[in-house]
């Protein structure tokens, strides 16, 4: 084959080979964003970190707490054996017939693929709820109607967060939770001032108050208050009834009011020696 005949052949078919390989590399480099960040975020969150023996986690309560471990024909029992729980007064968990527990190597947590759709390996921005037993994603309004495809009320458990009709009532839950920490702050979308740095003059926000959460103060659902033990700040409590049981649990309210009654812990006898005070504060 003469020189003139390999220059023509390279010219007309392996060159534009090879450019079409290096534009295909470049542009897949350029496509996938860098969700390093966001992973790290997640990470630290919740949602990275579902499996808790102790909650009962399995093939029934996994259509949230890891939705593709979920098996749609999983059922609870009969009692006194309807879950796969570990209650705090049973000294292994329990074992249901129709809802076998998932062991922790098979777990998946709830992952980016839960809330968004996924190119080339890496999340698109847009949220979507991954439909499981149908592997199609349903789109939704905003991010509170995800959140609600998990946090929402059963005939057994609650979940739901009230907004109730006052301070936050159109707000969705991005407003003030980050994303894929899922932590809320009072301040750190720019709401509300840093309460105890030494300008802004509120009364009750002070020192004295430090570990007072801001939910224990301005809670307007009726909410239990009193001390977190492994923070030792003070929040909300809710008491709720599964099978004849009532339990009482941390729990953070979400109806706030800017109105504050003292009394709710200011009392007279409260059980904290607290100082009686009386009447509200705005």
């Amino acid at each position: 084959m003469n020189r003139s005949l390999v220059a023509s052949f390279l010219t007309v078919f392996v060159l534009p080979i090879a450019a079409c390989q290096q534009t295909s590399q470049r542009y897949i480099a350029t496509s996938t964003p860098d969700v390093s960040g966001i992973r790290q975020a997640w990470q630290k969150s919740p949602h990275a970190n579902t499996y808790d023996v102790g909650k009962g986690p399995n093939t029934y309560c996994s259509r949230c707490h890891s939705p593709r471990n979920w098996d749609p024909a999983a059922k609870i029992d009969v009692p006194p054996n309807c879950v796969s729980c570990k209650f705090s007064f049973d000294p292994t968990m329990r074992i249901a017939k129709g809802n076998p527990p998932v062991a922790k190597s098979d777990w998946k947590d709830i992952g980016c693929e839960i809330c968004h759709k996924t190119e080339n390996g890496a999340p698109l921005a847009q949220i979507a709820w991954l439909n499981t037993p149908t592997s199609q994603y349903e789109p939704v309004a905003d991010s509170t109607a995800l959140c609600e495809k998990c946090h929402t009320d059963t005939e057994a458990i609650r979940h739901k967060r009230d907004l109730g009709t006052s301070a936050h009532k159109d707000f969705t839950c991005t407003q003030c939770h980050d994303a894929h920490t899922t932590t809320a702050s009072c301040t750190a979308q720019a709401c509300h001032p840093n309460v105890l740095a030494p300008s802004p003059k509120i009364p009750g926000h002070d020192k004295t108050h430090e570990t007072v959460s801001c939910v224990a103060c301005h809670d307007a659902s009726g909410m239990t208050v009193g001390i977190e033990k492994a923070k030792g700040t003070w929040t909300t409590f809710r008491t709720t009834e599964l099978l004849g049981r009532a339990t009482t649990a941390l729990y953070q309210s979400h109806n706030l009011a800017r109105a504050v009654n003292c009394d709710k812990c200011h009392a007279p006898d409260n059980p904290w020696g607290l100082k009686t005070v009386e009447g509200k504060m705005r």
